[in-house]
């Protein structure tokens, strides 16, 4: 079966990108808190049960980490000037 070409409209694409730098920040945002001294524990109706902050800690690096490279990727796509634009061309 062939592939079918469907063309993204660039608003839904900025759109996508806008999301995915307010996913980054409210990550980075809650990495700051955690280091800043604030604590997430895990409980069972309302509480306390165990200190998960450095796990939360953990998930919102991927995040940053993830949404970084995706971005870098969106960003050399349209400014064509990374290795990926230039093999593209």
């Amino acid at each position: 079966m062939g592939e079918i070409e469907r063309s993204v409209p660039s608003g839904l694409i900025e759109q996508w990108a806008y999301h995915l730098r307010r996913e980054r920040a409210r990550a980075a945002d809650m990495i700051w808190l955690i280091e800043q001294g604030f604590t997430i524990h895990e409980g069972r109706d309302g509480v306390p049960t165990a200190d998960a902050s450095a796990r939360i800690v953990r998930e919102q690096q991927e995040i940053v980490d993830e949404v970084t490279a995706l971005l870098d990727q969106y960003d050399a796509i349209n400014l064509r000037g990374s290795a990926f634009g230039d093999a593209v061309r």
